[in-house]
């Protein structure tokens, strides 16, 4: 499961967003329309294709199954980038055959999120992947570092499931005694650091889909034409 998630997951930060229908976002407040733009780029184009209906799934699935070639090429790119194109408009609306995903928006930050250090001096001096994300937290919040990662490790409670507008799955809140990898699986999302302009911004999130499968990530986020898009994706932990 782990090297299926990665493999799909460097195909997808090829995949641009350009062709895939957009979902419209009335949310006046920043940090909801924030949260809803991303969540859906993270369902779409960031979960492996859990939010698609089991036939399609299965159709990329076995492209990779009868592929005479262990690695990934460049024409597997376009075509997986066509194929999410077109199952993504298929699904658009249709939402008898939406998959749910649960939101957790309680609980304790450990081993919801990216599980991230709790000190920044601990992010800087950490491996690399670490240590890009210090240098995004110094450039978007320079006077307060600490706070910013104090954020990232933070559960948001800014927004509930039911406040989501979404075009091609479904997001319901996540009960006390729930399993995390029912349906789609669990997301979690963090606080947002904003930068002085708030067109950039930060956040962290995970993904539950069962014991030994998920991910968690940092995003940087940028306001472009007035929609927000994930700029740059940092994996902290896969399994």
């Amino acid at each position: 499961m782990r090297q299926f998630l990665s493999v799909l997951l460097v195909l997808c930060s090829a995949c641009g967003s350009s062709d895939f229908r957009p979902c419209p976002n009335t949310h006046i407040d920043l940090t909801k329309q924030l949260y809803n733009d991303v969540i859906i780029e993270i369902i779409e184009q960031r979960l492996h294709n859990a939010y698609l209906p089991k036939e399609d799934q299965q159709v990329i699935w076995q492209h990779f199954v009868t592929s005479d070639h262990l690695e990934p090429t460049a024409a597997d790119s376009v075509w997986v980038r066509a194929q999410k194109v077109h199952f993504q408009q298929q699904l658009f609306q249709d939402t008898a055959r939406f998959q749910t995903f649960y939101l957790r928006t309680m609980g304790a930050y450990k081993t919801q999120l990216a599980n991230l250090p709790t000190q920044f001096t601990t992010v800087q001096a950490g491996p690399k992947v670490l240590a890009r994300l210090a240098a995004l937290i110094t450039a978007l919040a320079p006077q307060q570092p600490q706070a910013a990662l104090d954020s990232l490790n933070t559960v948001q409670q800014h927004m509930q499931a039911q406040e989501f507008q979404l075009c091609t799955a479904k997001l319901v809140p996540l009960q006390a005694a729930q399993r995390v990898h029912e349906a789609g699986g669990t997301i979690t999302l963090s606080s947002v650091v904003f930068n002085a302009h708030q067109d950039q911004a930060l956040l962290a999130y995970s993904w539950q889909c069962g014991p030994r499968c998920g991910l968690g990530e940092a995003l940087w986020v940028e306001r472009v034409k007035g929609r927000w898009r994930i700029k740059q994706a940092e994996g902290i932990w896969i399994a």
